[in-house]
């Protein structure tokens, strides 16, 4: 009986062992199996950014009115103010402004773009060509047509909304008056236009019938003004500010150096350092041994001497309005005037010296 519940026990712990566990070397360990990950697209929301980027692509297209400003690097003053305007039947205008010289070009053309490479084209100016670096951003190229690696700025960037060019610029030019109806001849350029009877030009057209000097006669005169078509089509210029006649001056001949009587100048720079050019300092040496001009807040005239560039101003006077922004230039404009021993045009420069001291230079004043 004994024998035989042994042989049972035996028996039913041999069914109920487990297998021992397979003994598996490290190297053939495996990791496991990553669970699949869901790939999510990235949207980015849409803005002014993201709408702009997403057509910078190879081939920039102008399909609206557009306007790029900014001021780029000059080397001869502390940099020229840029107002381009491309228009999407393939016109341009720029307002070319530099700093501390006065000068204001206003130029017109055709735009040709290729690929991502501006050509503005004028027949009188010569203007940089541009890169689209991207829609919001205009680049200066050099005259090998590549992007300039500068530190300085070269770029134009575009405004938000179009902007209307201002197209006010100073002018010098033959101003003539014959039954109310009076025509203005710019020097610069040789171009006549009729001049609008508007609230502005009243002043200058009432000195002008007033000075007997002037009658029948086409005379020299400053002034700020813009060009502007009128309902017919015709051209004529809008004058926003007279500012005077010039008796006895003439339009300056670039073909004929050397002169200095006759020439309406414009001080660029005194003592070295270019003059504000809001002040727009002016002066003229006539036939007659007299001088006047204006020197940012009065005008002033006197009498001069120059024989062998040997220069004297005497006499001296002006009027006495006090102009807070201008009087201590003013002062010292009209003292080195008269301290000025030696007078000299060098190219297209009237420079006066004292002891061999460059005290004041001008250039006509071509606008």
């Amino acid at each position: 009986m004994r024998k035989s519940l042994l042989l049972v026990a035996l028996v039913l712990a041999g069914c109920s062992q487990l297998p021992a566990p397979e003994q598996v070397s490290p190297d053939k360990v495996r990791s496991p199996e990553p669970a699949a990950q869901q790939v999510q697209e990235e949207v980015v929301p849409d803005s002014d950014t993201t709408e702009a980027i997403a057509t910078n692509f190879e081939q920039i297209f102008i399909d609206s009115d557009i306007s790029f400003t900014g001021t780029l690097p000059c080397a001869d003053c502390p940099g020229i103010q840029y107002h381009l305007n491309l228009y999407r039947d393939g016109r341009f205008e720029v307002r070319q402004q530099y700093l501390e010289r006065g000068d204001i070009n206003i130029i017109k053309g055709i735009w040709l773009l290729e690929k991502r490479n501006l050509h503005l084209v004028n027949q009188q100016h010569t203007l940089p060509a541009f890169y689209f670096s991207n829609n919001n951003q205009l680049a200066m190229l050099d005259l090998a047509g590549k992007p300039i690696s500068s530190a300085l700025n070269y770029q134009l960037k575009r405004e938000t909304d179009f902007i209307k060019l201002d197209t006010r610029q100073p002018m010098l030019g033959l101003y003539f008056l014959n039954d109310n109806q009076a025509t203005f001849t710019l020097c610069q350029s040789g171009e006549s236009l009729p001049v609008a009877n508007t609230q502005h030009h009243l002043p200058m057209m009432r000195h002008y019938q007033q000075d007997e000097r002037f009658r029948n006669n086409a005379v020299i005169a400053t002034l700020v003004g813009r060009k502007q078509d009128n309902a017919q089509g015709e051209t004529q210029l809008l004058i926003e500010k007279f500012e005077q006649f010039w008796p006895n001056a003439v339009c300056p001949d670039p073909y004929a150096p050397g002169q200095i009587q006759g020439i309406v100048w414009r001080a660029e720079k005194l003592a070295g350092r270019y003059l504000p050019q809001q002040l727009n300092v002016r002066m003229i040496f006539d036939s007659q041994d007299r001088l006047y001009g204006f020197a940012g807040c009065n005008s002033f005239n006197g009498s001069y001497k120059h024989q062998a560039n040997r220069l004297n101003v005497a006499g001296l006077a002006s009027t006495q309005k006090y102009c807070s922004n201008s009087s201590d230039v003013e002062q010292q404009f009209t003292s080195s005037l008269q301290a000025a021993d030696r007078a000299e045009v060098n190219g297209d420069k009237l420079q006066l010296f004292k002891d061999n001291n460059l005290l004041i230079e001008f250039k006509p004043a071509l606008n």
